[in-house]
């Protein structure tokens, strides 16, 4: 998990290259409502399931990681002291083809407020700003709400950074770099997040 998470703080980096990272307080759920909080119960309902695979593809079990396992993967992956840290997690869908590669991997980041989650995206910003490489890739609009959002492809990649609130969201796309498709995908991560942080399970 922790090489997995160093290579989303890479993409994270070189989408605030092309675009700068917007961090403002509160966010779009409201100033002074309790932020956007995920536990690592509401975190595996909130990543994507198998269930909840659009058609055309298959989902993978979800992983959820928390205490020393998870702050070692998120001081690696961010460089920061990780503050405020209460769980990690990854999944991924995979399209249904035996002649297609296209993938979309799911990572999401809980911390406890907004503040330090937005010091874990700005330190993997600035932890791989530096080594930022070759022509830059094409930034990508994917016009969703969210209080961070920074996204890019490269010939044949894409990578979604979105902070809602507490929560950093990160998206991979293999060989997947369609704005419409990457919208879908991040909606659907969105709105699980957003309802499993009321306690309710997206599956039901």
């Amino acid at each position: 998990m922790a090489g997995e998470l160093r290579g989303i703080a890479a993409a994270v980096a070189l989408m605030a290259v092309l675009t700068g990272c917007g961090d403002g307080d509160g966010g779009v759920w409201g100033g002074d409502d309790k932020p956007v909080h995920l536990d690592s119960s509401q975190m595996l309902m909130a990543l994507p399931s198998k269930l909840s695979a659009p058609q055309g593809w298959e989902g993978r079990d979800p992983e959820v990681k928390t205490g020393s396992e998870a702050l070692e993967a998120c001081q690696e992956g961010t460089e920061t002291n990780c503050a405020g840290l209460v769980a990690l997690g990854n999944t991924r869908f995979v399209e249904k083809s035996d002649s297609s590669d296209k993938r979309i991997k799911f990572g999401l980041v809980s911390f406890d407020s907004p503040e330090n989650a937005g010091v874990a995206m700005k330190g993997a910003v600035a932890q791989a700003r530096q080594d930022v490489e070759g022509a830059p890739p094409k930034a990508l609009n994917l016009d969703i709400e969210a209080d961070a959002v920074e996204a890019f492809a490269d010939t044949d990649d894409a990578s979604v950074a979105i902070r809602i609130d507490s929560v950093l969201i990160f998206m991979e796309g293999d060989d997947v770099k369609d704005e419409a498709k990457l919208k879908e995908f991040a909606q659907l991560q969105i709105d699980r997040v957003k309802k499993a942080s009321a306690g309710q399970n997206p599956d039901a």
